[in-house]
């Protein structure tokens, strides 16, 4: 997998100002970029767990990006939508909003995947903007065993993206 064409991608943030996934703001020794909306119920979990990922990670190097699919085309109220779930679950990492939660269209938004699989799509990218694993779906704190192996999977590949491996 080549480096992923960050400059090309290009959505408003929550204020409306456009951002760059190459935005030098969103650098980091590794970087998450999760493909998620706020009416998805795996969404949720994963997301109380990336807040958690970057409090852990952040001062270590760790960006985390978030890039919202949601229903319709209606940009404010995706936004209001969007505040209100990252004000609930104290998102501290900035939400893009890429487009509408229809697959194709997220595929054709976020050509860096061959096609936008589920959500969440959580992207573990090194330093130099390479994809270095793709996880799609999410396995939350009701599934037991199978969350534990997720977060163990997540951290290890966060520790050696921090540790330039």
């Amino acid at each position: 997998t080549g480096a992923v064409p960050l400059e090309k991608l290009v959505f408003p943030d929550l204020a409306g100002e456009r951002r760059s996934l190459a935005d030098p703001a969103f650098a980091g020794k590794a970087r998450l970029i999760v493909l998620f909306g706020s009416w998805c119920p795996n969404c949720y979990d994963a997301s109380a767990y990336l807040v958690e990922l970057r409090r852990r990670y952040g001062d270590a190097g760790l960006s985390v990006q978030g890039l919202a699919f949601e229903f319709g085309d209606d940009l404010a109220r995706q936004t209001k939508v969007l505040e209100r779930y990252r004000d609930h679950h104290g998102i501290d990492y900035p939400i893009l909003v890429a487009g509408t939660s229809d697959k194709a269209a997220a595929s054709e938004a976020f050509p860096v995947l061959d096609r936008v699989r589920a959500y969440p799509t959580t992207l573990f990218l090194d330093g130099t903007g390479r994809v270095r694993a793709v996880y799609t779906g999410f396995s939350g704190p009701a599934t037991g065993a199978a969350h534990e192996r997720l977060k163990q999977r997540f951290e290890g590949l966060i520790e050696d993206l921090l540790a330039g491996r």
